[in-house]
């Protein structure tokens, strides 16, 4: 063998050494990871803030243009349903009735009339037909003209307090324009927002809607949902409306009002609540060679993990905790840093917080 030959092949020997050893050191790296224990689920529950909000209200407004004369309450007061609650100069309004009304009682006489001479064939069927369709125009306008001058005193539609007032005595106002907004006190319903991400909470037939409200701490009530936006308009939440259900919720009692804050608990109960397990969001990242969500779970017999397939069940708990099923069981650590350097099998070091 030639020398030349020699000092190759004993290059080449000491390069693919030295290949081995360096895939030997990458294989022997030892990374932190922190680790967290899977947890069981009796139930999933979470808490949002709320509000009470009035369920009937309404912006009462004249339906014609006018200066208010009398504006006949305050903000705070209640009121019966057909209190006048304020009124607008009628003058205008009482001279055309007295107009339509004499036009009406003339109407009407002409009509009797010529229903008498058509009796006696002393006038032509063409003229009564003339005197009936002036009888109706004359009667539409008087019942008008009489409805305006009732629209002047503008009433509750139902019993409530006034929450705000939006004009005062002698403002000229248009017809339609707020005047106060009216509050049926009786009638409460809560407001929450909902992260997108959580909308599965309310859409399930197993979730329970209670409410806790600040005033009584300790003590819930059952609700159930008046209705929610489907997305949400400015990506702030969804807006979610309940209405109380439950018969030992009384006002006489519980004197809850429009504005009074309040806690909502929404609990889930079924078959994946029993099956299911929470592991941190963190730990939970998708493969795509696997094609499917995975979790690493350390094995204290060899120091190392091994990456498991999980199913991720669409809710959200806690503080970033997710809800899963699968290749899973209570009582085992998932990594929940770290994660994301790691390969099946590889050896790591646990931090201790």
């Amino acid at each position: 063998m030639k020398a030349s030959d020699y000092g190759l092949i004993m290059l080449v020997a000491g390069l693919l050494g030295f290949s081995c050893k360096e895939q030997e050191t990458a294989e022997q790296v030892v990374r932190p990871v922190k680790l967290v224990e899977v947890a069981s689920l009796g139930s999933v529950q979470k808490s949002f803030s709320g509000i009470v909000s009035a369920n009937q209200f309404s912006d009462l407004a004249f339906p014609l243009s006018g200066t208010i004369r009398r504006m006949n309450v305050e903000v705070g007061e209640h009121v019966r349903q057909g209190t006048v609650v304020a009124e607008i100069n009628p003058s205008t309004y009482q001279l055309d009735y007295e107009a339509k009304k004499v036009a009406y009682q003339k109407a009407e006489a002409q009509l009797q009339r010529a229903v008498n001479l058509l009796s006696k064939n002393a006038i032509s069927k063409q003229e009564y037909e003339s005197n009936q369709a002036t009888y109706a125009n004359a009667k539409a306008m008087y019942e008008n003209a009489s409805n305006n001058l009732t629209d002047t005193r503008l009433k509750a539609p139902f019993d409530g307090f006034i929450q705000k007032k939006y004009v005062e005595n002698y403002q000229r106002i248009q017809s339609g324009q707020g005047v106060v907004c009216l509050i049926n006190p009786d009638s409460l319903q809560i407001v929450f927002t909902l992260p997108e991400d959580n909308v599965a909470y309310i859409t399930t037939d197993h979730s329970e809607i209670q409410v806790e409200f600040d005033a009584y701490k300790g003590r819930l009530f059952r609700t159930r949902i008046k209705e929610y936006v489907e997305a949400s308009p400015d990506g702030a939440g969804i807006p979610v409306y309940l209405t109380m259900d439950d018969p030992t919720f009384d006002l006489e009692k519980y004197r809850v009002s429009v504005g009074f804050s309040c806690r909502v608990v929404v609990t889930i109960e079924n078959d994946w609540t029993k099956r299911g397990m929470s592991v941190p969001l963190s730990a939970v990242f998708y493969d795509n060679h696997l094609h499917c969500k995975t979790v690493f779970v350390y094995i204290p017999a060899t120091g190392s993990v091994e990456q498991r397939m999980i199913r991720d069940e669409g809710y959200l708990i806690g503080r970033g905790y997710l809800v899963v099923s699968g290749n899973l069981h209570v009582g085992e650590q998932v990594v929940a840093a770290g994660a994301s350097y790691l390969t099946d099998g590889q050896r790591v070091k646990v931090l201790v917080e």
